[in-house]
């Protein structure tokens, strides 16, 4: 197995694309990087969709038997259909090294 590799980062800025339209360019402060994934804490961030805990599941069991991750926090959205409550985030983001949010359909 090939050992992840961790690169800097060399975007500053975001690009939306609006179904609208309309193009809406952000400048954004990059995360810092982790150095080495073993040992670390990840964060999942299921989007509560029906089949979205089983994918979450999944990477949790990989992340933790394959990359040696060492806890998981796994939170679940209300809805799909709206944003992450910003307390869930900040909570989620105080105690983990990086996080992973994701639409799994």
């Amino acid at each position: 197995m090939q050992s992840p590799a961790v690169t800097e980062p060399t975007a500053k800025q975001v690009t939306y694309l609006d179904p609208t339209g309309h193009v809406y360019t952000e400048e954004r402060q990059m995360s810092r990087r982790i150095t080495e994934v073993r040992g670390s804490v990840a964060a999942l961030l299921d989007n509560g969709n029906d089949t979205s805990n089983f994918f979450f599941r999944g990477l949790a069991k990989v992340l933790q038997e394959e990359f040696g991750v060492s806890k998981i926090i796994m939170e679940t959205k209300f809805t799909s259909t709206k944003p992450a409550d910003q307390e869930m985030i900040n909570s989620m983001s105080e105690e983990a090294d990086f996080m992973v949010a994701g639409v799994c359909l």
